[in-house]
């Protein structure tokens, strides 16, 4: 079972209002667990049919299980970019307290305002997400863009996430997707990312 994770932060944005928040939590990103765990329950239940005979099973053109096998990876990765999203928010965006990371950074990209200059045109090309990963097969940073939810590049481990679509920052800014950019950096908590940073850059395949 998926568990509805708690914002880690309690104070007002600068630049993303309570208001987002609390729509794009507490109903886009629970809306998400609810729904994986609502696929999950129906696939058990297909599963033994399938294994009892009495479902035909799959389909590449339509099958019950087609259909939520699709619905499964879309609600699932919903889940766990929102995580990512919001356990880098909260912070007052100041680099130097992820040391590890920045360094990393600079190395890949040249400096810290190189990257996000670069990371912020990404965004405004993404239709849904924007996403700094550390690819365990290269043993590297990569940018990666993803315009669904299940469109993922396998063994990448996501250090920063940001959601583009719409409702992240129609409230607050309308149709100015870069001010919305400009406000996740300004709030990225550097800490967290380091300590993702870390985790992930441990890991080999």
């Amino acid at each position: 079972m998926y568990e509805v994770k708690p914002l880690p932060f309690t104070q007002e944005l600068d630049g993303i209002s309570q208001k987002t928040n609390e729509i794009h939590h507490d109903k886009l990103y629970t809306g998400y667990v609810n729904k994986a765990n609502e696929i999950g329950d129906k696939l058990v239940k297909l599963r033994g049919e399938i294994i009892s005979g009495q479902n035909p099973g799959g389909n590449q053109t339509y099958s019950d299980l087609r259909g939520l096998k699709q619905g499964e990876t879309f609600a699932v990765n919903g889940i766990y970019l929102h995580e990512w999203f919001f356990g880098v928010l909260g912070g007052d965006g100041d680099s130097r307290k992820a040391p590890e990371l920045s360094a990393a950074i600079s190395l890949k990209f040249g400096s810290i305002d190189s990257f996000i200059k670069y990371f912020g045109e990404c965004a405004m090309a993404a239709r849904g997400w924007a996403i700094l990963a550390w690819d365990l097969h290269e043993q590297a940073l990569k940018q990666y863009n993803g315009d669904m939810h299940n469109q993922a590049v396998w063994g990448c481990v996501p250090i920063l996430a940001l959601d583009v679509y719409e409702h992240a920052y129609f409230i607050d800014h309308g149709s100015d997707r870069k001010a919305y950019v400009e406000a996740f950096f300004k709030n990225l908590n550097w800490e967290a990312a380091e300590a993702m940073f870390k985790k992930a850059s441990a890991l080999s395949l």
